[in-house]
């Protein structure tokens, strides 16, 4: 997953490319990291669901025919 990548990434370009302390491209990876992980795993979780009620209403069969919603014809 890419949000996993960015903040080791993200430090590594500035150990590289920048001569900011060890400590600092640290913490930068670390609240990267940090901020990315719940959009991770609600990611992970809807993927899950989504897989699974595609599996269980894959089994059900498609109605022939829609019911209307609104009844044209007077009672």
């Amino acid at each position: 997953m890419i949000p996993l990548a960015v903040g080791t990434l993200l430090g590594t370009l500035l150990i590289l490319a920048t001569e900011a302390p060890l400590a600092l491209a640290n913490v930068v990876a670390g609240v990267i990291n940090a901020l990315a992980m719940p959009f991770v795993a609600l990611t992970t979780s809807y993927l899950y669901f989504d897989a699974r009620a595609r599996l269980e209403l894959e089994t059900e069969g498609e109605p022939g025919e829609l019911p209307p919603e609104i009844s044209l014809s007077a009672p």
